[in-house]
């Protein structure tokens, strides 16, 4: 067996944790204080100083999300959800997991913005954050099933 902290860092952890709190807020408040994910995506841009390429490619991509459909139904259309987006460009640090972050966050955006609308009936959904939680949890076990748990 392989030990879980080889796995996971403190930076997966605390972004883990970050993306709940982010989540909650964003749910309850539908909005989200600029300071909360300006500092976020300055920390994690230290931290993988390597992937900043990844972060701008993810700003163009989150800006098309918000631009291209913006005509027929927001995708995501806040600022934080294109920075959430920015963030997570900033921790993959392979062209194949960027294309793999931006496929989950087209597929888990259109399944929760039809869930939310079917479901609870409502029109106007705000709250992506979550959205961007599971992405986050779903890159982190394609990073673990890939790595081989090392």
């Amino acid at each position: 067996m392989f030990p879980i902290y080889n796995v996971f860092t403190a930076l997966d952890l605390f972004l883990f944790l970050y993306l709940i709190m982010l989540s909650v807020i964003d749910v309850k408040k539908q909005t989200l204080p600029s300071i909360l994910t300006t500092s976020g995506i300055f920390l994690v841009a230290i931290v993988n100083m390597q992937n900043i390429p990844f972060g701008a490619l993810a700003f163009v991509f989150g800006l098309l999300l918000m631009e291209g459909l913006a005509d027929k139904q927001e995708f995501f259309s806040g600022i934080a959800d294109l920075k959430m987006m920015v963030l997570l460009g900033l921790t993959v640090s392979s062209l194949g997991m960027f294309l793999i972050l931006c496929l989950l966050t087209v597929v888990y955006g259109t399944l929760y913005k039809v869930f939310i609308v079917k479901v609870f009936k409502k029109k106007d959904v705000t709250a992506f954050i979550p959205v961007f939680l599971f992405v986050f949890i779903t890159l982190e076990i394609i990073r673990f099933v890939i790595g081989g748990g090392a």
